[in-house]
């Protein structure tokens, strides 16, 4: 255990370091100063294979935060830094033994100062500067272990630090489902002091509420109130500016939105930059709008607690008009759309994917040959992620959210009694899969999947109870690094790096040539709920299955293919006796199906003649024209033919055998029968000439469209062979 001053103890409780709480607080074997003897799962622990960790010498606090950021890390599920954390107490104790000066505490030593300090010591001992795998050590001891102590050591209000992270604060609030919980934001980042304050308030207290998730706050509000803050910088001489004459309000809102509507004024990390040179949507300058207007409005609602939080600031001059203003700039985007298939992908493009997946679990030391989209081949190393190859199949098969597989349970399939005659087949068996429904409230979390989908689960399960036999299996896909119990989500950076990769690799095309990315998996939602539209499934029932709260919402995923359009069409053409088309209204279609008539119904086709009117033609319905038919009344149709044709023959047979001279041309009967003939072969011609689906020049062969909904399958044995 650490002892605390004399002097420290005789002070009030308000001038006490918190850090001596927390270290009153660690397991005696973690207090050190020598930490590992009485540590019984230390080798499992910790890295570098270190016997002990000697935190002996270092002045106050340096080794009780030491000693507390080695008992975070093992109790986060990360390996304790032993090499770093002796590297850094050797460099603290040289600096004391030579007057080197430097922080006080790691709390108030940033990673440059540390690296300053890293840089003397390696010159002053050896000449020379530290390597890179040396810088990295100490920038790993400054990430999260130091946020977590800063968080813990801080008695305030949480919003109140620089930098926010769920795994390094607990008090940060959270729902149940947050698709992107384990990563942070720092708004101690936006360099203006009096927006930086104002925006932890804004945002803490929207978190606290529950007026906004995490995942909206880190991903989306923080970054918009970056490139604000970036904007006033280099765009005032004084940024405080923004709060004076609310007439300027609407100009300022406007020349922030053509500056944020350039792609690179919207980068907020140097690493960032796959977006530049691609045309920003208008959504993303709507957020950026709505997130100013947003924090000008709760600051000019709450001119109280904005006196008591922010103090004597420019925001004491912010009034509701000026969310008006930058509110008035957000530009109305239609919400009824064309319907399109710009977000399905058909099959020539679906074959590509499915046969490329077994790259991605495949070891890196092993290649494989692909088929790019241009035809072209190409041998490439896989990428050693058999996760995310199982992930993007459950997206195909299952047609969910990316964070609704990436984050959902490990224990996500329920049995579900089977439908009657099911009887023992495996592959008809139905499964209930939940799955981590995050976006709606309301909306339901689990759907019926069949035995493919069961088959990926499964596999997966066995590759987690290898790869963490003694760990705590809470998700299905779990983090591959720094994450020793295997209780932490696979995180959804990497995931998009897994397809941007293998897109960049394969260079997918669908049948119109356009190429297909797999970073947009959303595009598996689209089109897994078009196919099951196409075969005809209730709107209801797409509703339920696709998670929406709403089916207007479920119509905007369906995509108006033309070809099957042109496939709906063809499957109720209906043609007249001389074997013309005609196009049905839907007062055709109430008198077809709504009145139910028996006397409309025909063995070959159906009669169209008004519901209040009487027939009185008796049965020559071949030659009337209200009489139409298609193709599922072709075998009826061929038959009559032959019937007929033999009729007329037996008929002119037996009259010229009693009269002795043939049937006259003009005889009434043989008339109508060889009317009835000539129709009964112009329907049976159109029907053997009308085309599958309509051709528009003639298309390659690998462009052929299908004939229809094509249920996927996938080789599961081929992909679990990959990776074994």
């Amino acid at each position: 255990m650490i002892d605390e001053p004399r002097p420290r103890r005789l002070r009030g409780a308000e001038h006490v370091d918190p850090i001596w709480r927390l270290a009153d607080g660690l397991p005696p074997q973690w207090r050190g100063p020598i930490l590992g003897p009485g540590i019984e799962n230390w080798a499992s622990v910790t890295e570098n294979d270190w016997p002990q960790l000697d935190l002996s010498g270092l002045p106050h606090p340096f080794a009780a935060e030491l000693a507390w950021m080695a008992h975070w890390q093992a109790c986060d599920g990360t390996r304790v830094s032993v090499l770093a954390m002796a590297q850094f107490a050797n460099i603290i104790r040289r600096a004391v033994a030579e007057g080197r000066a430097f922080a006080p505490s790691i709390r108030e030593m940033d990673y440059n100062a540390a690296a300053a300090l890293q840089s003397w010591f390696y010159a002053s001992r050896g000449k020379r500067l530290p390597s890179p795998r040396g810088r990295a050590r100490v920038h790993g001891l400054f990430g999260f272990a130091r946020h977590a102590l800063i968080a813990a050591c801080h008695d305030g209000l949480w919003w109140e630090l620089d930098f926010w992270h769920p795994r390094c604060d607990p008090r940060i609030p959270l729902t149940d489902r947050e698709p992107i919980a384990n990563y942070g934001c720092p708004p101690g980042h936006i360099q203006l002091p009096w927006l930086r304050a104002a925006v932890k308030w804004h945002l803490g207290t929207a978190l606290e509420s529950g007026v906004l998730r995490w995942t909206t706050v880190s991903q989306e509000r923080m970054r918009s109130f970056r490139r604000f803050d970036n904007w006033l910088i280099t765009s005032f001489g004084d940024p405080t500016d923004i709060l004076g004459d609310p007439a300027t309000a609407v100009e300022q809102a406007a020349a922030f939105a053509r500056w944020t509507a350039v792609a690179a004024n919207r980068v907020t990390r140097e690493s960032d930059t796959r977006h530049l040179g691609r045309p920003v949507p208008i959504r993303g300058i709507n957020d950026d709008l709505r997130a100013v207007a947003g924090l000008l409005d709760f600051v000019a609602a709450n001119p109280g607690e904005a006196r008591t939080v922010l103090g004597a600031t420019p925001w004491q001059r912010v009034t509701t008009a000026h969310a008006a203003s930058w509110f008035g700039r957000v530009t109305r985007i239609p919400h009824q759309r064309g319907f399109n298939d710009a977000n399905y992908i058909d099959d020539h493009a679906l074959a590509q994917i499915t046969a490329a997946l077994p790259l991605i679990a495949l070891p890196r030391t092993e290649q494989m040959t692909i088929t790019r989209g241009d035809g072209t081949t190409i041998t490439a190393n896989g990428l050693d992620d058999p996760q995310a190859m199982r992930m993007i199949l459950l997206q195909i098969l299952a047609g969910r959210r990316a964070s609704e597989i990436r984050t959902c349970d490990f224990d996500c399939l329920s049995a579900t009694p089977r439908s009657a005659g099911t009887g023992d087949d495996d592959d008809r068996t139905l499964t209930r899969f939940r799955y981590a429904q995050s976006k709606i409230d309301v909306a339901p979390d689990t759907i019926l999947v069949d035995h493919e989908v069961t088959e990926v689960i499964a596999e997966q399960h066995r590759w987690l109870q290898t790869q963490h036999p003694d760990g705590n299996r809470r998700f299905l896909f779990a983090r591959r690094l720094g994450n020793r119990r295997g209780d932490k989500p696979y995180p959804a950076g990497t995931y998009n790096w897994v397809l941007r990769t293998l897109s960049d690799l394969v260079e997918i095309t669908d049948a119109k040539g356009r190429v297909i990315r797999l970073s947009h998996t959303h595009r598996f939602r689209h089109t897994r709920l078009t196919r099951l539209a196409e075969l005809g499934l209730p709107v209801h029932v797409l509703q339920r299955y696709a998670g929406h709260a709403t089916p207007t919402m479920t119509m905007h995923y369906i995509a108006a293919r033309d070809e099957h359009a042109e496939q709906a069409f063809l499957a109720t053409a209906k043609l007249r006796s001389d074997g013309t088309r005609i196009q049905l209204s839907s007062d055709d279609h109430d008198s077809l199906h709504l009145f139910r008539r028996a006397d409309r119904f025909l063995p070959n086709g159906w009669c169209m003649l008004p519901p209040l009117q009487s027939c009185d033609k008796g049965n020559a319905c071949l030659t009337c024209s209200v009489f139409v038919t298609d193709h599922t009344h072709r075998d009826v149709l061929q038959r009559q033919l032959r019937e007929t044709a033999d009729l007329i023959d037996r008929a002119t047979t037996e009259f010229e055998q009693r009269h002795g001279r043939a049937m006259p041309e003009d005889n009434v009967w043989l008339i109508r029968r060889r009317a009835e003939h000539h129709a009964l072969n112009q329907l049976l011609a159109a029907l053997d000439h009308a085309p599958i689906s309509a051709a528009h020049g003639a298309p390659t062969e690998c462009h052929q469209p299908s004939a229809g909904p094509v249920a996927l399958t996938l080789d599961l044995t081929r992909h679990r062979r990959s990776i074994q």
